[in-house]
């Protein structure tokens, strides 16, 4: 994990910026802790995207043994109105 400091933040934008873009991400710590990152934005682009996708696969695995849709013409012909 590529961290650096707030003190840095402030003082080696520049490098701090030029790290994110060749890695993807660095984190930033505070009072020795990881607070926030800095993220290239085509990464996180890439990372909205795969997270979008899984959604969809969670989306699909929870719908796929739901009964299959019928359009109501075919619900009246199996089951006419007396």
């Amino acid at each position: 994990m590529i961290t650096y400091s707030v003190t840095d933040l402030r003082q080696k934008t520049s490098d701090v910026i030029a790290t994110a873009m060749a890695d993807g991400y660095v984190h930033i710590i505070q009072n020795s802790k990881p607070k926030v990152a800095v993220v290239d934005s085509e990464y996180l682009s890439a990372l909205q995207e795969a997270y979008e996708n899984q959604l969809d696969v969670e989306e699909f695995d929870r719908v796929k043994d739901d009964p299959p849709f019928i359009s109501l013409d075919e619900y009246l012909t199996k089951h006419p109105l007396e």
